[in-house]
């Protein structure tokens, strides 16, 4: 019930942003010539996924079934019905190109009838199309809500188990602390024990010294 819960805010989350932002539009070489684009940067999943979720957004608003042309490398989905966008069917030429590691770029053409789509040219459409593609970004995102949780759970793991990892290291050099200081006591224990003794051995010198020094006077008394 937990995860369920901590999912559905992530795509509270995913819905509250994403239908509030722009995407990158710029002129890029396609099938049709140099034609203005847009570009969706898809940062979770995989490119089959992403594919197959972008045939069943388009298809949604009636387009055809995306076909895909080898040469271009591009998807082409027709008579597409965005009314947000216009009040007439729309063309559709689109690239997905994967990501190190996870993700997809999504350059995206719309074909008008006559004209492709642009802020330049048709600003009072954007924000239509802004929506349109957030839709998709959402529906992506939903889609791996639980492959998110699940990455930000293992780095959760990841970071507890590094934690008990020091904690150990922590303990081991706390134990090492105790036994050099046992050790210290038992040295100076010996310190004082070899203070005792060289004292004791400095009271025999200095007896020592005394006999020696009697032995001499005798010794110089019976010269003379």
């Amino acid at each position: 019930m937990k995860q369920i819960i901590t999912i559905l805010g992530i795509s509270l989350l995913v819905s509250a942003g994403v239908f509030a932002q722009t995407y990158p539009e710029a002129q890029k070489l396609m099938s049709q010539g140099p034609k203005n684009s847009f570009t969706i940067d898809l940062k979770v999943g995989d490119v089959k996924t992403i594919t197959g979720l972008w045939e069943d957004y388009q298809k949604k608003s009636k387009a055809r079934k995306p076909k895909y042309d080898k040469k271009s490398k591009e998807y082409f989905a027709d008579n597409a019905e965005i009314k947000s966008i216009s009040s007439n069917t729309i063309d559709i030429y689109s690239t997905i190109e994967p990501k190190d590691g996870k993700g997809a770029v999504l350059t995206i053409w719309f074909d008008l009838g006559g004209a492709f789509l642009s802020s330049t040219q048709h600003p009072n459409r954007m924000a239509g199309a802004y929506e349109w593609m957030a839709g998709f970004e959402n529906m992506v995102t939903q889609e791996f809500a639980a492959q998110i949780l699940a990455a930000e759970e293992d780095a959760l793991k990841a970071l507890e188990k590094d934690l008990k990892g020091l904690e150990k290291e922590k303990a081991d050099q706390e134990d090492k602390i105790k036994d050099l200081e046992k050790e210290i006591e038992q040295i100076r224990g010996e310190v004082s024990e070899t203070n005792k003794a060289m004292a004791e051995k400095q009271g025999q010198i200095d007896a020592q010294q005394k006999v020696v020094e009697a032995a001499k006077a005798k010794l110089k008394k019976g010269k003379q």
